[in-house]
Protein backbone atom coordinates (compact mmCIF):
# COMPACT_ATOMS: atom_id res chain seq x y z
CA UNK A 1 0.00 0.00 0.00
CA UNK A 2 1.22 3.49 -0.83
CA UNK A 3 2.65 5.51 2.09
CA UNK A 4 0.06 8.18 1.26
CA UNK A 5 -2.71 5.71 2.05
CA UNK A 6 -1.35 4.33 5.32
CA UNK A 7 -3.55 6.55 7.52
CA UNK A 8 -6.64 6.58 5.26
CA UNK A 9 -9.62 4.27 5.30
CA UNK A 10 -9.31 2.38 2.01
CA UNK A 11 -11.59 0.28 -0.18
CA UNK A 12 -11.09 -2.22 -3.02
CA UNK A 13 -12.37 -1.95 -6.56
CA UNK A 14 -14.92 -4.60 -5.65
CA UNK A 15 -16.40 -2.24 -3.04
CA UNK A 16 -16.92 0.62 -5.48
CA UNK A 17 -20.24 -0.38 -7.11
CA UNK A 18 -21.89 -0.48 -3.66
CA UNK A 19 -20.42 2.92 -2.75
CA UNK A 20 -21.45 4.48 -6.06
CA UNK A 21 -25.03 3.28 -5.55
CA UNK A 22 -25.05 4.59 -1.95
CA UNK A 23 -23.84 8.07 -2.97
CA UNK A 24 -26.35 8.10 -5.80
CA UNK A 25 -29.19 7.44 -3.34
CA UNK A 26 -27.87 10.20 -1.09
CA UNK A 27 -27.62 12.62 -4.01
CA UNK A 28 -23.91 13.28 -3.40
CA UNK A 29 -20.97 13.28 -5.86
CA UNK A 30 -18.31 10.60 -5.26
CA UNK A 31 -14.60 11.17 -5.90
CA UNK A 32 -12.60 7.94 -6.36
CA UNK A 33 -8.86 8.22 -5.77
CA UNK A 34 -6.50 5.44 -6.82
CA UNK A 35 -3.31 4.60 -8.69
CA UNK A 36 -3.34 3.86 -12.44
CA UNK A 37 -4.76 0.56 -13.66
CA UNK A 38 -6.32 -0.44 -10.35
CA UNK A 39 -9.82 -0.99 -11.72
CA UNK A 40 -11.62 2.30 -11.01
CA UNK A 41 -13.21 2.60 -14.45
CA UNK A 42 -14.18 -1.08 -14.61
CA UNK A 43 -15.93 -0.79 -11.24
CA UNK A 44 -17.86 2.25 -12.42
CA UNK A 45 -19.05 0.37 -15.50
CA UNK A 46 -20.11 -2.51 -13.23
CA UNK A 47 -22.14 -0.08 -11.12
CA UNK A 48 -23.74 1.38 -14.24
CA UNK A 49 -24.82 -2.08 -15.41
CA UNK A 50 -26.26 -2.78 -11.96
CA UNK A 51 -28.20 0.49 -11.94
CA UNK A 52 -29.41 0.04 -15.51
CA UNK A 53 -31.06 -3.30 -14.80
CA UNK A 54 -32.70 -4.46 -18.03
CA UNK A 55 -32.22 -1.12 -19.73
CA UNK A 56 -29.55 -0.63 -22.36
CA UNK A 57 -26.47 1.29 -21.22
CA UNK A 58 -25.83 4.09 -23.70
CA UNK A 59 -22.85 6.40 -24.05
CA UNK A 60 -22.79 9.96 -25.36
CA UNK A 61 -23.46 9.84 -29.09
CA UNK A 62 -25.10 6.39 -28.89
CA UNK A 63 -28.50 7.32 -27.47
CA UNK A 64 -31.30 5.84 -29.58
CA UNK A 65 -34.25 5.27 -27.23
CA UNK A 66 -33.81 7.50 -24.14
CA UNK A 67 -36.97 6.16 -22.47
CA UNK A 68 -35.42 2.67 -22.30
CA UNK A 69 -31.77 3.55 -21.72
CA UNK A 70 -29.48 4.32 -18.80
CA UNK A 71 -26.85 6.89 -19.67
CA UNK A 72 -23.10 7.02 -19.05
CA UNK A 73 -21.43 10.25 -20.11
CA UNK A 74 -17.65 9.97 -19.68
CA UNK A 75 -15.69 13.21 -19.78
CA UNK A 76 -11.88 13.13 -19.53
CA UNK A 77 -10.98 16.44 -17.96
CA UNK A 78 -7.41 16.25 -19.29
CA UNK A 79 -8.86 16.56 -22.80
CA UNK A 80 -10.97 19.60 -21.95
CA UNK A 81 -10.41 23.31 -21.72
CA UNK A 82 -12.33 25.85 -19.59
CA UNK A 83 -14.33 26.87 -22.65
CA UNK A 84 -15.83 23.37 -22.91
CA UNK A 85 -18.06 24.10 -19.92
CA UNK A 86 -19.97 26.59 -22.08
CA UNK A 87 -18.99 29.53 -24.25
CA UNK A 88 -20.55 32.98 -23.64
CA UNK A 89 -23.20 33.88 -26.21
CA UNK A 90 -25.34 37.00 -26.66
CA UNK A 91 -29.10 36.69 -26.17
CA UNK A 92 -30.31 39.10 -28.82
CA UNK A 93 -33.85 39.09 -27.47
CA UNK A 94 -33.04 40.15 -23.89
CA UNK A 95 -29.72 41.81 -24.61
CA UNK A 96 -27.86 39.80 -21.94
CA UNK A 97 -24.97 37.38 -22.12
CA UNK A 98 -25.74 33.69 -21.60
CA UNK A 99 -23.74 30.49 -21.74
CA UNK A 100 -24.04 28.25 -24.79
CA UNK A 101 -25.21 24.81 -23.56
CA UNK A 102 -22.71 21.95 -24.00
CA UNK A 103 -23.65 18.66 -25.64
CA UNK A 104 -22.48 16.47 -22.74
CA UNK A 105 -24.48 17.98 -19.87
CA UNK A 106 -27.72 16.02 -19.15
CA UNK A 107 -29.88 19.01 -18.32
CA UNK A 108 -33.61 18.89 -17.65
CA UNK A 109 -34.18 20.45 -21.08
CA UNK A 110 -32.59 17.54 -22.93
CA UNK A 111 -35.25 15.18 -24.26
CA UNK A 112 -32.64 13.33 -26.33
CA UNK A 113 -30.89 11.97 -23.21
CA UNK A 114 -32.18 9.36 -20.72
CA UNK A 115 -33.74 10.54 -17.49
CA UNK A 116 -31.25 8.44 -15.49
CA UNK A 117 -27.52 7.98 -15.74
CA UNK A 118 -24.06 8.77 -14.42
CA UNK A 119 -22.00 11.79 -15.41
CA UNK A 120 -18.40 10.67 -15.03
CA UNK A 121 -15.44 13.05 -14.81
CA UNK A 122 -12.19 11.09 -15.14
CA UNK A 123 -8.59 12.17 -14.60
CA UNK A 124 -9.80 15.07 -12.46
CA UNK A 125 -6.58 15.87 -10.62
CA UNK A 126 -4.53 15.55 -13.81
CA UNK A 127 -6.44 18.46 -15.32
CA UNK A 128 -5.26 22.03 -14.79
CA UNK A 129 -7.05 23.86 -11.99
CA UNK A 130 -8.93 26.12 -14.41
CA UNK A 131 -10.62 23.01 -15.84
CA UNK A 132 -11.19 21.47 -12.40
CA UNK A 133 -12.89 24.72 -11.42
CA UNK A 134 -15.37 24.15 -14.23
CA UNK A 135 -16.92 21.35 -12.17
CA UNK A 136 -17.56 23.51 -9.07
CA UNK A 137 -21.16 24.41 -9.86
CA UNK A 138 -21.96 20.95 -11.28
CA UNK A 139 -20.75 19.04 -8.21
CA UNK A 140 -22.23 21.45 -5.68
CA UNK A 141 -25.53 22.59 -7.21
CA UNK A 142 -26.10 20.12 -10.03
CA UNK A 143 -26.13 23.05 -12.44
CA UNK A 144 -24.12 24.33 -15.37
CA UNK A 145 -24.89 27.96 -16.02
CA UNK A 146 -28.67 28.30 -16.05
CA UNK A 147 -29.24 24.58 -16.73
CA UNK A 148 -30.02 21.99 -14.02
CA UNK A 149 -28.98 18.35 -14.22
CA UNK A 150 -31.78 15.80 -14.51
CA UNK A 151 -32.73 14.49 -11.04
CA UNK A 152 -32.01 10.90 -12.12
CA UNK A 153 -28.37 11.63 -12.94
CA UNK A 154 -25.52 11.32 -10.42
CA UNK A 155 -21.91 12.48 -10.57
CA UNK A 156 -18.80 10.34 -10.14
CA UNK A 157 -15.21 11.58 -10.43
CA UNK A 158 -11.88 9.72 -10.56
CA UNK A 159 -8.23 10.65 -10.26
CA UNK A 160 -4.78 9.35 -9.44
CA UNK A 161 -2.91 10.01 -6.20
CA UNK A 162 -0.56 12.94 -5.67
CA UNK A 163 2.21 10.40 -4.94
CA UNK A 164 1.79 8.45 -8.19
CA UNK A 165 4.52 10.28 -10.06
CA UNK A 166 2.27 11.30 -12.97
CA UNK A 167 0.86 14.65 -14.00
CA UNK A 168 -1.21 15.52 -10.93
CA UNK A 169 -2.40 18.92 -9.76
CA UNK A 170 -3.68 19.64 -6.27
CA UNK A 171 -7.45 19.67 -6.16
CA UNK A 172 -8.79 23.12 -5.20
CA UNK A 173 -10.17 23.05 -1.66
CA UNK A 174 -13.63 24.36 -2.68
CA UNK A 175 -13.96 21.47 -5.14
CA UNK A 176 -12.66 18.86 -2.69
CA UNK A 177 -15.22 19.97 -0.12
CA UNK A 178 -18.10 19.41 -2.52
CA UNK A 179 -17.88 15.61 -2.66
CA UNK A 180 -17.31 12.32 -0.87
CA UNK A 181 -13.77 10.88 -1.18
CA UNK A 182 -12.77 7.21 -1.21
CA UNK A 183 -9.32 5.71 -1.72
CA UNK A 184 -8.94 2.48 -3.70
CA UNK A 185 -6.12 -0.01 -3.11
CA UNK A 186 -5.09 -3.15 -4.98
CA UNK A 187 -6.55 -6.35 -3.54
CA UNK A 188 -6.04 -9.91 -4.79
CA UNK A 189 -9.35 -11.28 -3.49
CA UNK A 190 -11.30 -8.47 -5.10
CA UNK A 191 -9.45 -8.93 -8.39
CA UNK A 192 -9.99 -12.70 -8.27
CA UNK A 193 -13.73 -12.24 -7.82
CA UNK A 194 -13.75 -9.95 -10.83
CA UNK A 195 -11.50 -12.23 -12.90
CA UNK A 196 -13.61 -15.34 -12.30
CA UNK A 197 -16.71 -13.45 -13.37
CA UNK A 198 -15.13 -12.08 -16.55
CA UNK A 199 -13.57 -15.17 -18.10
CA UNK A 200 -9.94 -14.38 -17.26
CA UNK A 201 -7.67 -17.34 -18.07
CA UNK A 202 -7.46 -19.94 -15.31
CA UNK A 203 -3.68 -20.04 -15.54
CA UNK A 204 -3.49 -16.28 -14.98
CA UNK A 205 -5.81 -16.44 -11.96
CA UNK A 206 -3.74 -19.30 -10.52
CA UNK A 207 -0.50 -17.37 -11.07
CA UNK A 208 -1.73 -14.24 -9.29
CA UNK A 209 -2.79 -16.39 -6.34
CA UNK A 210 0.66 -17.96 -6.28
CA UNK A 211 2.43 -14.57 -6.56
CA UNK A 212 -0.12 -12.03 -5.24
CA UNK A 213 2.52 -9.32 -4.85
CA UNK A 214 2.83 -9.23 -8.64
CA UNK A 215 -0.81 -8.26 -9.23
CA UNK A 216 0.19 -4.61 -8.89
CA UNK A 217 3.83 -3.47 -8.89
CA UNK A 218 3.11 0.22 -9.41
CA UNK A 219 4.28 1.40 -5.97
CA UNK A 220 7.64 -0.34 -6.36
CA UNK A 221 7.90 1.00 -9.90
CA UNK A 222 7.58 4.55 -8.56
CA UNK A 223 9.76 4.06 -5.45
CA UNK A 224 12.60 2.47 -7.39
CA UNK A 225 12.30 5.04 -10.19
CA UNK A 226 12.31 2.20 -12.67
CA UNK A 227 13.31 3.02 -16.22
CA UNK A 228 11.07 0.24 -17.51
CA UNK A 229 7.97 1.75 -19.10
CA UNK A 230 5.80 -1.24 -18.21
CA UNK A 231 4.61 -2.30 -14.76
CA UNK A 232 2.00 -4.75 -13.52
CA UNK A 233 -1.51 -3.58 -12.63
CA UNK A 234 -4.96 -5.12 -12.74
CA UNK A 235 -5.39 -3.45 -16.14
CA UNK A 236 -2.14 -4.74 -17.66
CA UNK A 237 -2.79 -8.34 -16.53
CA UNK A 238 -6.08 -8.02 -18.41
CA UNK A 239 -3.97 -7.09 -21.43
CA UNK A 240 -1.93 -10.28 -20.92
CA UNK A 241 -5.16 -12.28 -20.84
CA UNK A 242 -6.17 -10.73 -24.18
CA UNK A 243 -2.77 -11.73 -25.60
CA UNK A 244 -3.22 -15.34 -24.43
CA UNK A 245 -6.71 -15.53 -25.91
CA UNK A 246 -5.41 -14.18 -29.22
CA UNK A 247 -2.37 -16.49 -29.26
CA UNK A 248 -1.92 -19.39 -26.82
CA UNK A 249 1.80 -18.66 -26.71
CA UNK A 250 2.31 -14.92 -27.10
CA UNK A 251 5.84 -13.63 -27.56
CA UNK A 252 7.52 -13.01 -24.16
CA UNK A 253 8.37 -9.48 -25.29
CA UNK A 254 4.67 -8.64 -25.54
CA UNK A 255 3.94 -9.94 -22.04
CA UNK A 256 6.94 -7.99 -20.69
CA UNK A 257 5.67 -4.96 -22.60
CA UNK A 258 2.44 -5.18 -20.65
CA UNK A 259 3.50 -6.03 -17.08
CA UNK A 260 7.26 -5.45 -16.97
CA UNK A 261 10.20 -7.80 -17.31
CA UNK A 262 10.21 -9.27 -13.79
CA UNK A 263 6.52 -10.28 -13.61
CA UNK A 264 6.64 -11.51 -17.21
CA UNK A 265 9.60 -13.80 -16.48
CA UNK A 266 7.87 -15.29 -13.44
CA UNK A 267 4.63 -15.77 -15.33
CA UNK A 268 6.54 -17.54 -18.10
CA UNK A 269 8.02 -19.96 -15.58
CA UNK A 270 4.60 -20.55 -14.04
CA UNK A 271 3.12 -21.36 -17.45
CA UNK A 272 5.55 -24.27 -17.69
CA UNK A 273 4.27 -25.49 -14.34
CA UNK A 274 0.70 -25.11 -15.59
CA UNK A 275 1.39 -27.20 -18.69
CA UNK A 276 3.00 -29.99 -16.63
CA UNK A 277 0.41 -30.26 -13.84
CA UNK A 278 -1.52 -33.53 -13.35
CA UNK A 279 -4.28 -34.20 -15.88
CA UNK A 280 -7.60 -32.76 -14.68
CA UNK A 281 -9.43 -35.48 -16.62
CA UNK A 282 -7.30 -38.08 -14.83
CA UNK A 283 -8.11 -36.54 -11.44
CA UNK A 284 -11.85 -36.60 -12.14
CA UNK A 285 -11.67 -40.21 -13.36
CA UNK A 286 -9.86 -41.47 -10.25
CA UNK A 287 -9.83 -38.79 -7.50
CA UNK A 288 -8.73 -41.26 -4.82
CA UNK A 289 -5.53 -42.32 -6.61
CA UNK A 290 -4.64 -39.40 -8.90
CA UNK A 291 -1.26 -37.92 -7.97
CA UNK A 292 -1.18 -35.01 -5.54
CA UNK A 293 1.46 -32.39 -6.48
CA UNK A 294 4.05 -31.23 -3.97
CA UNK A 295 4.89 -27.66 -4.96
CA UNK A 296 2.69 -24.67 -4.09
CA UNK A 297 2.67 -23.41 -7.69
CA UNK A 298 1.28 -26.71 -9.01
CA UNK A 299 -1.27 -26.91 -6.21
CA UNK A 300 -2.59 -23.44 -7.06
CA UNK A 301 -2.78 -24.52 -10.69
CA UNK A 302 -4.64 -27.76 -9.92
CA UNK A 303 -7.09 -26.13 -7.47
CA UNK A 304 -8.00 -23.39 -9.94
CA UNK A 305 -8.28 -25.73 -12.94
CA UNK A 306 -10.43 -28.20 -11.01
CA UNK A 307 -12.85 -25.44 -10.02
CA UNK A 308 -13.25 -24.41 -13.65
CA UNK A 309 -14.21 -27.99 -14.57
CA UNK A 310 -16.53 -28.62 -11.61
CA UNK A 311 -20.18 -29.47 -12.28
CA UNK A 312 -23.11 -30.66 -10.22
CA UNK A 313 -22.42 -34.21 -11.40
CA UNK A 314 -18.68 -34.36 -10.66
CA UNK A 315 -18.40 -32.16 -7.58
CA UNK A 316 -18.27 -35.17 -5.26
CA UNK A 317 -15.18 -36.35 -7.19
CA UNK A 318 -13.67 -32.87 -6.92
CA UNK A 319 -14.22 -32.93 -3.15
CA UNK A 320 -12.71 -36.39 -2.82
CA UNK A 321 -9.52 -35.13 -4.46
CA UNK A 322 -9.20 -31.77 -2.72
CA UNK A 323 -9.51 -33.46 0.67
CA UNK A 324 -6.06 -34.87 -0.09
CA UNK A 325 -4.65 -31.35 -0.48
CA UNK A 326 -3.66 -29.00 2.36
CA UNK A 327 -6.70 -27.14 3.69
CA UNK A 328 -5.80 -23.77 2.15
CA UNK A 329 -5.96 -25.21 -1.38
CA UNK A 330 -9.14 -27.16 -0.67
CA UNK A 331 -10.84 -24.03 0.65
CA UNK A 332 -9.60 -22.08 -2.36
CA UNK A 333 -11.22 -24.65 -4.64
CA UNK A 334 -14.54 -24.63 -2.77
CA UNK A 335 -14.71 -20.81 -2.83
CA UNK A 336 -13.94 -20.82 -6.56
CA UNK A 337 -16.69 -23.32 -7.22
CA UNK A 338 -19.13 -21.10 -5.32
CA UNK A 339 -18.10 -18.04 -7.35
CA UNK A 340 -18.14 -19.80 -10.70
CA UNK A 341 -21.14 -22.09 -10.43
CA UNK A 342 -23.36 -20.76 -7.63
CA UNK A 343 -26.48 -22.78 -6.92
CA UNK A 344 -25.50 -25.54 -9.34
CA UNK A 345 -22.80 -26.56 -6.84
CA UNK A 346 -24.05 -25.23 -3.50
CA UNK A 347 -27.22 -27.29 -3.63
CA UNK A 348 -25.35 -30.62 -3.77
CA UNK A 349 -24.83 -32.89 -0.77
CA UNK A 350 -21.10 -32.92 -1.55
CA UNK A 351 -20.95 -29.15 -1.15
CA UNK A 352 -22.90 -29.19 2.10
CA UNK A 353 -20.46 -31.76 3.45
CA UNK A 354 -17.44 -29.73 2.30
CA UNK A 355 -18.91 -26.51 3.72
CA UNK A 356 -19.33 -28.18 7.09
CA UNK A 357 -15.82 -29.64 6.97
CA UNK A 358 -14.18 -26.30 6.12
CA UNK A 359 -16.66 -24.03 7.94
CA UNK A 360 -13.99 -22.23 9.99
CA UNK A 361 -12.28 -21.12 6.78
CA UNK A 362 -15.41 -20.32 4.74
CA UNK A 363 -17.13 -18.05 7.30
Amino acid sequence: MSDALQTKVTVTAGDLPQLIVACRKAGRPLMIHGSPGIGKSAAIHAAVKQLAGKRRVALLGEFEDPDNEFGLIDQRLTNMGPEEFGLPVADKVTGVQRRLPVDWFPSTTRTDLPDEGILLFEEVVSAVQAVQAGTFQITHDGRLGDKSIKPGWSIVLTGNLMTDGGVVHKMPTPLANRMMHVYVVSDVDSWTDWALGHGISDELVAFIRFRPELLNTFNNHVKEKSKDHAFATERTWHVVDDLIKADANPHPALIAGAVGQGPATEFGAFRKTWSSMPSIDGILMDPAKAPVPEGAAVRYAVSTALASRATRDNFADVCQYIERLPAEFAVLNVKDCMRRHGGEITSTSAFLKAAQHYREFLN
